[in-house]
Protein backbone atom coordinates (compact mmCIF):
# COMPACT_ATOMS: atom_id res chain seq x y z
CA UNK A 1 0.00 0.00 0.00
CA UNK A 2 2.88 2.34 0.73
CA UNK A 3 4.23 1.90 -2.81
CA UNK A 4 0.75 2.65 -4.20
CA UNK A 5 0.59 5.89 -2.24
CA UNK A 6 4.05 6.96 -3.40
CA UNK A 7 3.09 6.21 -7.01
CA UNK A 8 -0.03 8.30 -6.57
CA UNK A 9 1.95 11.19 -5.10
CA UNK A 10 4.43 11.08 -8.00
CA UNK A 11 1.81 10.79 -10.73
CA UNK A 12 -0.60 13.46 -9.45
CA UNK A 13 1.77 16.29 -8.49
CA UNK A 14 1.51 18.28 -11.73
CA UNK A 15 -2.23 17.66 -11.92
CA UNK A 16 -2.67 19.14 -8.43
CA UNK A 17 -0.79 22.28 -9.49
CA UNK A 18 -2.99 22.51 -12.59
CA UNK A 19 -6.16 22.20 -10.50
CA UNK A 20 -4.98 25.02 -8.24
CA UNK A 21 -4.06 27.16 -11.26
CA UNK A 22 -7.50 26.62 -12.78
CA UNK A 23 -9.21 27.65 -9.55
CA UNK A 24 -7.03 30.77 -9.30
CA UNK A 25 -7.79 31.76 -12.90
CA UNK A 26 -11.54 31.18 -12.66
CA UNK A 27 -12.09 32.73 -9.22
CA UNK A 28 -9.59 35.58 -9.53
CA UNK A 29 -9.18 37.74 -6.43
CA UNK A 30 -11.85 35.74 -4.66
CA UNK A 31 -9.40 32.86 -4.32
CA UNK A 32 -6.37 34.16 -2.44
CA UNK A 33 -3.31 31.88 -2.52
CA UNK A 34 -0.49 33.69 -0.74
CA UNK A 35 -0.23 33.17 2.98
CA UNK A 36 1.09 36.71 3.45
CA UNK A 37 -2.30 38.07 2.38
CA UNK A 38 -4.39 35.57 4.30
CA UNK A 39 -4.57 32.93 1.60
CA UNK A 40 -4.50 29.17 2.07
CA UNK A 41 -2.95 28.15 -1.23
CA UNK A 42 -0.58 25.62 0.31
CA UNK A 43 -3.40 23.83 2.12
CA UNK A 44 -5.65 23.80 -0.95
CA UNK A 45 -2.79 22.33 -2.97
CA UNK A 46 -2.11 19.62 -0.38
CA UNK A 47 -5.82 18.72 -0.27
CA UNK A 48 -6.02 18.43 -4.08
CA UNK A 49 -2.73 16.49 -4.20
CA UNK A 50 -3.81 13.96 -1.56
CA UNK A 51 -7.24 13.52 -3.16
CA UNK A 52 -5.79 12.83 -6.61
CA UNK A 53 -3.13 10.57 -5.09
CA UNK A 54 -5.79 8.50 -3.33
CA UNK A 55 -7.78 8.19 -6.56
CA UNK A 56 -4.71 6.83 -8.36
CA UNK A 57 -3.52 4.63 -5.49
CA UNK A 58 -6.71 2.54 -5.42
CA UNK A 59 -6.19 1.37 -9.01
CA UNK A 60 -5.16 -2.30 -9.24
CA UNK A 61 -1.90 -2.44 -11.23
CA UNK A 62 1.20 -0.25 -11.37
CA UNK A 63 0.98 0.27 -15.12
CA UNK A 64 -2.69 1.30 -14.78
CA UNK A 65 -1.79 3.80 -12.05
CA UNK A 66 0.89 5.47 -14.18
CA UNK A 67 -1.42 5.65 -17.21
CA UNK A 68 -4.17 7.17 -15.06
CA UNK A 69 -1.73 9.73 -13.66
CA UNK A 70 -0.62 10.80 -17.14
CA UNK A 71 -4.20 11.08 -18.39
CA UNK A 72 -5.44 12.98 -15.34
CA UNK A 73 -2.53 15.41 -15.73
CA UNK A 74 -3.32 15.89 -19.42
CA UNK A 75 -6.98 16.59 -18.68
CA UNK A 76 -6.06 19.04 -15.91
CA UNK A 77 -3.70 20.93 -18.25
CA UNK A 78 -6.37 21.19 -20.96
CA UNK A 79 -8.89 22.50 -18.43
CA UNK A 80 -6.34 25.08 -17.24
CA UNK A 81 -5.75 26.18 -20.84
CA UNK A 82 -9.48 26.57 -21.50
CA UNK A 83 -9.93 28.50 -18.24
CA UNK A 84 -7.21 30.94 -19.28
CA UNK A 85 -8.84 31.49 -22.67
CA UNK A 86 -12.25 31.98 -21.09
CA UNK A 87 -10.99 34.57 -18.60
CA UNK A 88 -8.78 36.26 -21.24
CA UNK A 89 -5.76 36.36 -18.96
CA UNK A 90 -2.43 37.82 -20.20
CA UNK A 91 -0.63 35.52 -22.67
CA UNK A 92 -3.66 33.22 -22.64
CA UNK A 93 -3.22 32.01 -26.23
CA UNK A 94 0.51 31.25 -25.90
CA UNK A 95 0.12 29.46 -22.59
CA UNK A 96 -2.91 27.52 -23.81
CA UNK A 97 -1.05 26.26 -26.87
CA UNK A 98 1.86 25.18 -24.69
CA UNK A 99 -0.38 23.38 -22.21
CA UNK A 100 -2.37 21.62 -24.93
CA UNK A 101 0.81 20.44 -26.66
CA UNK A 102 2.12 19.13 -23.34
CA UNK A 103 -1.21 17.40 -22.69
CA UNK A 104 -1.04 15.75 -26.12
CA UNK A 105 2.47 14.47 -25.35
CA UNK A 106 1.28 13.04 -22.04
CA UNK A 107 -1.66 11.27 -23.70
CA UNK A 108 0.70 9.86 -26.32
CA UNK A 109 3.05 8.65 -23.59
CA UNK A 110 0.13 7.02 -21.75
CA UNK A 111 -0.94 5.21 -24.93
CA UNK A 112 2.58 3.89 -25.51
CA UNK A 113 3.22 2.86 -21.92
CA UNK A 114 3.13 -0.89 -21.46
CA UNK A 115 4.43 -3.42 -19.00
CA UNK A 116 7.61 -5.30 -19.77
CA UNK A 117 7.08 -8.96 -20.65
CA UNK A 118 9.25 -11.03 -18.34
CA UNK A 119 10.47 -14.58 -18.72
CA UNK A 120 9.12 -16.90 -16.08
CA UNK A 121 11.76 -18.72 -14.06
CA UNK A 122 10.78 -21.88 -12.22
CA UNK A 123 11.88 -21.44 -8.63
CA UNK A 124 10.17 -21.76 -5.26
CA UNK A 125 7.86 -18.83 -4.57
CA UNK A 126 8.73 -18.79 -0.89
CA UNK A 127 12.42 -18.39 -1.66
CA UNK A 128 11.70 -15.48 -4.01
CA UNK A 129 9.58 -13.73 -1.35
CA UNK A 130 12.26 -14.17 1.32
CA UNK A 131 14.98 -12.92 -1.05
CA UNK A 132 13.01 -9.80 -1.99
CA UNK A 133 12.26 -9.02 1.64
CA UNK A 134 15.90 -9.49 2.60
CA UNK A 135 17.21 -7.22 -0.15
CA UNK A 136 14.50 -4.54 0.02
CA UNK A 137 14.42 -3.73 3.74
CA UNK A 138 17.04 -0.91 3.51
CA UNK A 139 14.93 0.79 0.84
CA UNK A 140 11.72 0.29 2.77
CA UNK A 141 13.31 1.79 5.86
CA UNK A 142 14.57 4.72 3.76
CA UNK A 143 11.06 5.38 2.46
CA UNK A 144 9.73 5.64 6.01
CA UNK A 145 12.60 7.93 7.00
CA UNK A 146 11.86 10.10 3.97
CA UNK A 147 8.18 10.32 4.92
CA UNK A 148 9.16 11.26 8.48
CA UNK A 149 11.54 13.97 7.23
CA UNK A 150 8.87 15.41 4.94
CA UNK A 151 6.28 15.53 7.71
CA UNK A 152 8.66 17.15 10.19
CA UNK A 153 9.86 19.71 7.62
CA UNK A 154 6.26 20.54 6.75
CA UNK A 155 5.41 20.93 10.44
CA UNK A 156 8.31 23.29 11.01
CA UNK A 157 7.61 25.37 7.90
CA UNK A 158 3.95 25.93 8.82
CA UNK A 159 3.75 25.54 12.60
CA UNK A 160 7.27 26.45 13.67
CA UNK A 161 7.82 29.28 16.14
CA UNK A 162 9.76 32.15 14.64
CA UNK A 163 11.22 32.79 11.21
CA UNK A 164 14.25 30.58 11.84
CA UNK A 165 12.21 27.41 12.36
CA UNK A 166 10.02 28.19 9.37
CA UNK A 167 13.14 28.68 7.21
CA UNK A 168 14.58 25.38 8.46
CA UNK A 169 11.32 23.63 7.57
CA UNK A 170 11.29 25.11 4.06
CA UNK A 171 14.91 24.08 3.51
CA UNK A 172 14.14 20.59 4.78
CA UNK A 173 11.24 20.25 2.35
CA UNK A 174 13.47 21.31 -0.54
CA UNK A 175 16.15 18.77 0.42
CA UNK A 176 13.63 15.96 0.90
CA UNK A 177 11.66 16.64 -2.26
CA UNK A 178 14.40 17.52 -4.74
CA UNK A 179 17.33 15.39 -3.50
CA UNK A 180 16.20 12.52 -1.31
CA UNK A 181 12.96 11.57 -3.09
CA UNK A 182 14.28 11.36 -6.70
CA UNK A 183 17.43 9.48 -5.68
CA UNK A 184 15.49 6.98 -3.57
CA UNK A 185 13.09 6.41 -6.46
CA UNK A 186 15.96 4.99 -8.57
CA UNK A 187 17.72 3.22 -5.70
CA UNK A 188 16.52 -0.16 -6.96
CA UNK A 189 18.84 0.16 -9.96
CA UNK A 190 21.37 2.74 -8.71
CA UNK A 191 21.76 2.18 -4.95
CA UNK A 192 25.15 3.88 -4.67
CA UNK A 193 23.92 6.98 -6.48
CA UNK A 194 21.03 7.13 -4.02
CA UNK A 195 23.44 6.64 -1.14
CA UNK A 196 25.63 9.52 -2.34
CA UNK A 197 22.61 11.84 -2.65
CA UNK A 198 21.38 10.90 0.81
CA UNK A 199 24.85 11.44 2.24
CA UNK A 200 24.85 14.91 0.64
CA UNK A 201 21.45 15.55 2.22
CA UNK A 202 22.83 14.48 5.60
CA UNK A 203 25.68 16.97 5.19
CA UNK A 204 23.18 19.77 4.47
CA UNK A 205 21.08 18.81 7.48
CA UNK A 206 24.18 18.65 9.66
CA UNK A 207 25.08 22.17 8.58
CA UNK A 208 21.60 23.38 9.48
CA UNK A 209 21.77 21.64 12.86
CA UNK A 210 25.21 23.12 13.57
CA UNK A 211 24.21 26.70 12.79
CA UNK A 212 20.76 26.65 14.39
CA UNK A 213 21.00 23.99 17.16
CA UNK A 214 17.74 22.52 15.89
CA UNK A 215 16.92 19.10 17.39
CA UNK A 216 14.85 17.98 14.41
CA UNK A 217 17.71 18.70 12.02
CA UNK A 218 20.14 16.79 14.22
CA UNK A 219 17.82 13.78 14.41
CA UNK A 220 17.24 13.93 10.67
CA UNK A 221 20.98 14.01 10.06
CA UNK A 222 21.47 10.78 12.02
CA UNK A 223 18.60 8.95 10.31
CA UNK A 224 19.52 10.10 6.80
CA UNK A 225 23.20 9.22 7.29
CA UNK A 226 22.21 5.77 8.57
CA UNK A 227 20.00 5.16 5.53
CA UNK A 228 22.77 6.41 3.23
CA UNK A 229 25.14 3.79 4.61
CA UNK A 230 22.49 1.08 4.23
CA UNK A 231 21.74 2.08 0.64
CA UNK A 232 25.44 1.93 -0.24
CA UNK A 233 25.46 -1.82 0.53
CA UNK A 234 21.97 -2.49 -0.87
CA UNK A 235 21.69 -5.09 -3.61
CA UNK A 236 21.37 -3.66 -7.11
CA UNK A 237 18.53 -5.23 -9.08
CA UNK A 238 18.69 -5.70 -12.84
CA UNK A 239 16.14 -3.65 -14.77
CA UNK A 240 15.05 -6.71 -16.74
CA UNK A 241 14.01 -8.44 -13.53
CA UNK A 242 11.90 -5.54 -12.33
CA UNK A 243 8.37 -4.41 -13.04
CA UNK A 244 9.58 -1.15 -14.58
CA UNK A 245 7.24 -0.08 -17.42
CA UNK A 246 8.64 0.77 -20.81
Amino acid sequence: MFERLMTGLHASLVAAFAVLATAAVMLGRGFELLAATGGMGAWWFIAAWLLLSAMIAVLPEAIVRWKAGLRITAIALVVTALAGLRQDVPLAVEMSVSLIVLAALLLFAASRLQARVLKKINRPQAAVTVARTATDWPRRLSWWVLALCMLEAFRLSHLGIGDQQKAIGCLGMLIAFFVMLPSLSVSTWYPRLASACWLLSAVFLAGVAWTSSNISSAGGTVLVAMCASLLWFAVRQDTDKSELPQ
